[in-house]
């Protein structure tokens, strides 16, 4: 309601972005609690429930797509919320900087768990991609926190800017007892 009745944009879009932020960790909620298991997430349901509420919210479903290319896998609430405040990050950015004007598009997701200690996290569009030494859009807090939750989980970070933007992660976990 709030930033319904705000008129400076980058004051809008930071109250969207934690609006989203706040919606990302919301939905991770739900998912427990109406799960079987209170201590585990499946992931590719949440990500396809944060997907439509980040379209909605960009008012974009006619004009982006986005693919859960996942298996089922499911993770403890305390991998699962940092990992789903990343992709709300980049799918965020996706949204407002790779599709410009009536551009449409693809966004890919995919989360894989080769092993018991790593998990693989990938987002890609195609979109318009990154030009190189570009100025940063926005304040620059979604990549830091972006940054903040790798180290988190004891990741890294891979960005590529061919055909659109890739951004692949690799997370060390601890394996389950």
């Amino acid at each position: 309601m709030q930033s319904a009745q705000l008129e400076d944009s980058p004051t809008k879009d930071a109250m969207i972005a934690s609006q989203n932020r706040v919606q990302s960790m919301g939905i991770i909620h739900q998912k427990l609690y109406q799960g079987k298991n209170l201590g585990s997430i499946d992931m590719k349901d949440y990500f396809v429930n944060l997907s439509d509420g980040i379209l909605d919210t960009f008012n974009a479903e006619d004009k982006v797509k986005i693919e859960c290319a996942m298996d089922q896998l499911e993770l403890d609430v305390d991998t699962a919320v940092p990992i789903g405040l990343i992709v709300n990050e980049l799918l965020t950015n996706a949204l407002k900087y790779a599709f410009p004007k009536d551009n449409t598009g693809t966004i890919e997701i995919s989360l894989a768990q080769p092993n018991a200690e790593t998990i693989t996290l990938k987002v890609i569009d195609n979109g318009i991609g990154k030009t190189k030494h570009a100025t940063p859009k926005g304040t620059g807090f979604g990549s830091q926190l972006v940054k903040l939750l790798t180290q988190q989980l004891n990741g890294i970070m891979e960005e590529k800017h061919d055909n659109g933007t890739s951004i692949s992660f690799e997370f060390k976990i601890k394996p389950a007892a």
